[in-house]
């Protein structure tokens, strides 16, 4: 009889109800690079029901004007997204839907603007891959702001992390901004690393074993040229050429420079995933590669270091920002010095692939990296370990638990 009791309490447990809180609308699998769309998934699955309450019903377009005004008449850049006026009406109108939809837990992931002066008792999970501190410090984009938009990205990444209950970042170079730059309590300071942006993965059955051929097949993929360092890539792909390596570097989402061109390049300036045929490229493209380069000049959370592993690649990418979070020396790759020109990624290739039993043992870990910390399973688990752990009450009641 005392079984049957305790089923049936169980039974009746109301599963959580998670409010979904972003400005931008998170079921365009295109906005942060799918990092909306694929979190509120994670989500879903491991702590319970989403209500999606994004976008903002705000027209963006006279914000991009005035943003496009302030460039053209003064050279500085203006973020609406941390301008304090803004801020306070994606405040209002998030307090009220809030209320409408009587959560259990809010999920904001690079929110700060949306709960920085949200009205509530409900708390709030913030998951973001870096602070404004950090970044201001760091990208060329966010040095030379308005004053408004430096006071305004100061005030509201003080005001989520206070409120927090619990902060999510995606490397430990963002972790330690959030505690040593803003004072945000340790305890409730996490690094969970982000994940792979793919609708359906390969299975590991499908990416391994891998075998080195022939031919030295290097992949970039990155929207910037200049930006993600393919000039770096370029020269790599040139010194393996004078190695006597049969190497090809293919590189898709940009386009090369003009008067940059060789045999053994191939660009292909954009894919679009929506589209069957392309997507089944891309996917291709990750399969028949043997290193993923990336000599990234800045980097936050590279979701394609964790799409590499996804396909069991080795990355060598740059020693910055984020990236020595994703990138394991030794496990999923390889980070360099960010003053490494062409030939120390060449140097680097050249003795990897060297090594045939070595590179086979590189793949396997990369694969184990992807399951294990890089993938939105793995991130979802962790999340609602560590929620659970911070908000004991809401932890019988997750996805996760029953």
């Amino acid at each position: 009889m005392e079984k049957l009791s305790i089923a049936r309490s169980t039974a009746t447990i109301e599963p959580l109800k998670v409010a979904f809180v972003q400005q931008r609308d998170a079921g365009d699998v295109r906005n942060w690079s799918g990092t909306l769309y694929f979190s509120k998934q994670a989500i879903a699955r491991y702590l319970g029901p989403v209500t999606d309450l994004s976008p903002v019903p705000i027209t963006p377009l006279p914000l991009r004007i005035a943003r496009g005004l302030v460039r053209a008449t003064t050279g500085k850049s203006y973020s609406y997204d941390h301008d304090l006026v803004v801020a306070r009406l994606y405040g209002r109108y998030f307090t009220e839907q809030v209320r409408r939809v009587s959560p259990d837990l809010i999920f904001a992931p690079a929110g700060s603007a949306c709960v920085a002066f949200l009205d509530t008792h409900v708390p709030i999970v913030y998951y973001s891959d870096a602070t404004w501190r950090v970044m201001q410090d760091y990208h060329g984009g966010l040095s030379n702001v308005l004053k408004r938009t430096a006071r305004g990205g100061e005030e509201l990444e003080q005001r989520t992390l206070d409120r927090a209950a619990v902060a999510l970042f995606s490397s430990d170079w963002a972790a330690a901004s959030a505690v040593r730059d803003y004072g945000a309590d340790p305890a409730k300071v996490h690094t969970v690393y982000i994940g792979a942006n793919l609708p359906h993965p390969p299975t590991r059955e499908q990416v391994l074993p891998r075998r080195l051929g022939e031919k030295l097949r290097l992949l970039l993929v990155g929207v910037s040229w200049e930006a993600k360092g393919a000039d770096i890539a370029f020269g790599a792909l040139l010194r393996l050429l004078e190695r006597g390596y049969n190497a090809e570097l293919t590189v898709v989402g940009c386009r090369a420079p003009r008067g940059v061109s060789h045999a053994r390049l191939r660009v292909i300036p954009f894919l679009n995933k929506a589209i069957p045929e392309q997507r089944a490229r891309f996917e291709q493209l990750w399969r028949e590669a043997d290193f993923f380069l990336l000599p990234t000049r800045f980097d936050a959370a590279g979701v394609v270091f964790c799409e590499a592993a996804a396909y069991a690649l080795p990355a060598l990418a740059t020693h910055t920002g984020g990236v020595p979070s994703l990138v394991a020396d030794g496990r999923n790759g390889y980070t360099l010095p960010p003053e490494a020109g062409g030939a120390e990624y060449a140097a680097m290739i050249a003795e990897v692939a060297g090594d045939p039993e070595r590179y086979a043992r590189l793949c396997d870990t990369s694969r184990d990296e992807f399951e294990q910390r890089l993938s939105w399973d793995s991130w979802g688990r962790r999340v609602a370990k560590i929620v659970a752990e911070r908000i004991p009450r809401l932890a019988e009641r997750m996805t996760q638990s029953r």
